[in-house]
């Protein structure tokens, strides 16, 4: 009888906010969504500044064990500890789960042709942590409506539901876009695939809210976090954006890839290409953070 195969998967998230175990283990459950894996468990460490109190440290673990309850995760291990190295709060959350049987194989290729879709907002993620972060600040900027609808972004970051339809659809190659953006994520799929893309970013859907808070903070969308926005690759573009519209997931077809190495995204007449992986742009936030706490 065949063994089961067990695949890990660890992530991390650091932040002021309270709520950084939950960015940590959407990252690893969609990851792990996205490859087929089910029978999820779970490892969660909480490192935390020495001048943290214990009130938010024990609201920090209910909060974590509330998570995994909702997406049906066993929670092995759940530690939390201070350190005088440490200036923000660090989740470190590793899953473990069991590969479906037909991703044990070898996957066909990624071949010249197949198309990419997108499945909901990019930025979703990166939107969410910068209002956290800078919550004070953007309530003198935002009005309330404004940042209740960036709050539900929260119900999107999960996409388990999205690899489920893509698979039914017969999709086998599924990638979270995750830390660095789209960009980030169209440059590393491409090299992966050794072939060459194009994408339209037109094409790729992003909420307004997250144009607005990048706007003002001056960062570039396309390069922020975007844990829960998938790309699935399939040779029926349209056919698969359909069936996500039809379970009210945003889905659009944003390009294809070409046999060559050119990395190209268009932009209405312009043409540019896509530039090696940058630092996420919550980066800069982290750092506007730090320069404060200096002065």
């Amino acid at each position: 009888m065949e063994k089961d195969q067990i695949i890990y998967r660890t992530r991390t998230a650091f932040g002021q906010s309270g709520d950084i175990g939950f960015y940590a283990i959407a990252a690893v459950v969609n990851e792990m969504a996205a490859q087929g894996i089910s029978a999820f468990r779970m490892s969660v460490k909480l490192l935390l500044p020495f001048y943290a109190q214990k009130s938010h440290m024990y609201e920090m673990k209910k909060r974590i064990t509330g998570i995994c309850r909702e997406q049906g995760i066993i929670l092995d291990e759940l530690q939390a500890e201070t350190q005088a190295g440490v200036s923000q709060y660090m989740a470190v959350v590793t899953g473990a789960g069991i590969a479906a049987q037909e991703q044990k194989g070898e996957r066909e290729p990624i071949r010249a042709g197949q198309e990419i879709v997108l499945a909901k907002w990019i930025g979703m993620e990166g939107t969410l942590r910068i209002v956290q972060e800078r919550e004070a600040e953007l309530k003198q900027r935002f009005a309330p409506v404004f940042l209740n609808r960036v709050d539900s972004f929260r119900d999107e970051i999960f996409a388990g539901k999205e690899c489920g339809v893509a698979r039914a659809s017969g999709v086998s190659h599924i990638y979270q876009v995750g830390e660095g953006g789209i960009f980030a994520a169209l440059w590393r799929l491409a090299k992966d695939a050794e072939l060459g893309l194009e994408a339209d970013l037109k094409k790729m859907s992003i909420r307004q809210e997250t144009i607005e808070v990048c706007e003002y903070f001056r960062l570039n969308p396309y390069q922020l976090a975007s844990a829960g926005s998938m790309l699935m690759i399939t040779g029926r573009g349209e056919e698969l954006a359909g069936a996500l519209l039809q379970e009210e997931i945003e889905a659009s077809v944003i390009g294809s890839f070409k046999d060559n190495n050119d990395k190209i995204i268009r932009n209405g007449g312009e043409r540019r290409y896509i530039d090696r992986p940058a630092p996420d742009e919550l980066n800069q936030i982290f750092m506007k953070e730090k320069d404060n706490e200096r002065h």
